[in-house]
């Protein structure tokens, strides 16, 4: 018996098959379609379909015969709209995509029942922004909409037949009552929508139904596969790296770097002047909550440097992790921050600034923003992180891993399978179709170790100096971001 899991991500997608104690069997991967009109970048939902399909089809013909069952995982806040026929007839605009900042300044919502409500804080990123911006620049597009649902909601309908929207995408909408399990009526209104223009929802690790014929016989797996109702692509991944019981936490580097962590309960809103509450949202584990956090540009900062001094990750393995007087302090913003006018910055270039100067300072500022994230995130929820666990491909720049240890003062476990999502929709799939009877099951049956990142104890005075620096200097590059931001819009 195997089981497929889809990871479908912001860069990449990853196929990856595994037998029931978590080998892989085969794998594949391919650049997620991503194509630009005048309005900004998107995903084509049904270009997607068909290169799956592809991939698919690729597999060596035993590997596909012995799939059991299938789940998908996928980026979350991203929607595809679905006509009369259930084909995709919108432009998918990506999660990190700032076309919608206009429709959030103009929806004044108040924030305390927006995150008792939903979990999240406003932001332009979530789903319902992204349906105003439908509603307002393709009207007629979002009028002949029947039914919207995710990413990962439309390649399991592709497949299945079966709509579904599981939790733990939902709750990335903006528009999902978390303590009811519904959607919530009063955000509904705000974009336009009733409930039944949204596919129904469904806990992740749920069979839909056998694969379609067509589909079977495009991509050659068995009539009898079973379609699984997969999740968010960060829970998937604790799920299987353990990341359902107390005192666990996931670190998921990717292009950005997320904390996420379990709970038995919805935590309450609470105003800091710290900065927005942690976003929560259904575990795929069900009936748990989880609440996580991070930094939006984590393995993107790491590619925007290496691109721009046309290197390759190689220089990070002979490079000395001690920051000297020409090392610059980096503040890790490309994609944003906590705070809506956040861009990125250094400071302290000089002349004498040499390429490994550059990059010792992506590194260091990375380490430090998420641990900022990391201590909020333990004060806040009153949770104590006992065990780490980190998935994600920025696990194989070891200089990274050993700084951000250094960084967190303590171990981080790295797992044998380095594609978390991947395997934790396997492992759906697997819940779905009684290969497992328990997540705790799941996860036993499945997770190596493959190695352990220790704090640098000869390191540990000089970051401990350079951290709180960081800190100070985080304030005041906030006064300089909002006041650039407010000229140019003056």
């Amino acid at each position: 018996m195997a089981l497929l899991g889809i990871d479908i991500g912001t860069t990449n997608t990853k196929l990856k098959v595994y037998d029931e104690r978590g080998n892989a069997l085969a794998e594949t991967n391919f650049s997620t379609p991503l194509f630009s009109d005048s309005n900004g970048p998107y995903y084509d939902a049904g270009r997607l379909f068909e290169v799956l399909c592809d991939a698919i089809s690729g597999f060596p013909e035993k590997v596909r015969k012995s799939v059991t069952a299938l789940s998908v995982s996928s980026f979350a806040e991203v929607m595809v709209g679905l006509d009369e026929k259930g084909r995709p007839i919108t432009h998918c605009i990506p999660w990190y995509d700032e076309r919608t900042k206009g429709e959030a300044e103009k929806l004044l919502l108040d924030p305390a029942f927006v995150y008792e409500t939903t979990g999240l804080s406003p932001h332009h990123k979530y789903s319902l922004y992204k349906l105003l911006w439908h509603y307002h620049h393709e009207k007629e597009v979002f009028q002949s909409v029947r039914v919207w649902t995710s990413m990962s909601g439309f390649i399991l309908f592709t497949l299945s037949g079966i709509l579904s929207f599981d939790y733990s995408l939902a709750s990335r909408t903006m528009l999902f009552d978390q303590r009811k399990r519904s959607w919530s009526q009063e955000l509904l209104a705000l974009a336009h929508l009733e409930e039944k223009n949204l596919a129904p929802l469904v806990p992740s690790g749920v069979a839909l139904g056998r694969v379609r014929k067509e589909v079977a016989s495009v991509t050659g797996l068995a009539p009898e596969t079973l379609v699984v109702t997969g999740g968010h692509d960060h829970p998937c991944a604790a799920l299987a790296s353990g990341v359902f019981e107390r005192g666990w936490g996931l670190i998921s580097t990717g292009t950005t770097e997320s904390l996420m962590v379990p709970l038995e309960n919805a935590p309450k809103f609470t105003d800091t002047k710290e900065g927005k509450p942690f976003s929560f949202g259904h575990h795929v584990v069900f009936p748990l909550y989880y609440a996580m956090g991070g930094i939006y540009s984590g393995g993107y900062a790491i590619d925007w440097a290496l691109q721009i001094l046309k290197e390759s990750y190689d220089v990070f393995d002979h490079m000395t992790l001690r920051p000297s007087r020409h090392t610059p302090v980096f503040f890790p913003y490309l994609l944003g921050g906590e705070y809506e006018e956040a861009k990125g910055a250094f400071l302290n270039l000089s002349g004498d600034t040499k390429e490994e100067d550059f990059l010792r300072a992506v590194l260091f500022g990375l380490c430090a923003e998420y641990r900022i994230i990391w201590e909020r995130m333990e004060r806040d929820l009153s949770y104590t992180v006992t065990q780490a666990v980190n998935v994600g491909g920025g696990v194989k720049n070891t200089s990274w891993m050993r700084l951000k240890a250094t960084f967190l003062k303590r171990p981080i476990v790295v797992p044998k399978e380095k594609e978390g999502s991947c395997q934790g929709a396997a492992l759906l799939a697997g819940l779905g179709s009684g290969v497992y009877q328990s997540a705790q099951e799941a996860f036993t049956q499945t997770f190596q170790a493959e190695s352990t990142f220790e704090p640098i104890p000869e390191l540990e005075e000089e970051v401990e100096c350079w951290f709180s620096m960081y800190q100070s200097l985080r304030e005041v590059l906030k006064s300089a971001n909002v006041c650039i931001a407010r000229g140019i819009e003056e």
